[in-house]
């Protein structure tokens, strides 16, 4: 089973996995990154939008939401949840893009980028469609090791996804040209933040 079929065949029992104190975890993690009214945000690798209701208060009316994914489940369901004008839904992959050069203010990754097959390609295509100076944001609900060993303990499609060291991160995202790299790992969560150059 590749990546695609394994999250299109846990489309329909995903929520039911997230606790109320994640929920809490990352609506904490999206008011503190204290989003600028209006802006337009990507949300990469959506699942079922578990981040959209607080993107979308965190923007406000006039700003833009727009939910990526590669499995057409997860997105289905997140489209049937929420549906508020300023959010939009795109079926791709991260590593190409759907969107020109300099599109968005922010660009957010929660719980999706160990998946990610090609990880070096994916934030450079993060760091393309941020606008100049913008933000990008990896998040986890869960500290690395945490994120590690959940994925090492159901094996098959996801087993070898895995979180990389700081250091592997910092090259990652530094090759793909970001700057001010900030890295946060505890039992709380995990928090990559840094600016395209």
């Amino acid at each position: 089973m590749n990546h695609r079929e394994y999250f299109n065949e846990m489309a329909a029992r995903w929520d039911d996995l997230i606790t109320d104190e994640v929920r809490m975890r990352l609506k904490t993690i999206i008011e503190n990154l204290s989003l600028a009214w209006g802006s337009k945000v990507l949300d990469v690798g959506t699942g079922t939008g578990v981040l959209i209701p607080y993107l979308v208060e965190a923007v406000g009316p006039s700003g833009t939401v727009v939910a990526v994914d590669f499995a057409a489940e997860m997105l289905a369901i997140a489209r049937k949840k929420h549906r508020w004008p300023n959010v939009q839904y795109h079926e791709a992959d991260v590593t190409a893009l759907p969107f020109p050069d300099q599109t968005f203010d922010e660009v957010i990754c929660n719980s999706a980028f160990p998946h990610f097959a090609d990880r070096r390609q994916a934030a450079r295509e993060m760091a393309r469609v941020l606008k100049a100076g913008g933000r990008i944001t990896v998040c986890h609900p869960h500290s690395r090791d945490y994120v590690n060993n959940i994925h090492k303990s159901i094996g098959g499609a996801v087993g070898n996804d895995l979180l990389p060291d700081d250091e592997t991160m910092r090259g990652i995202f530094s090759e793909a040209g970001f700057r001010n790299i900030a890295i946060a790992d505890n039992v709380g969560g995990y928090l990559l933040v840094a600016r395209k150059k």
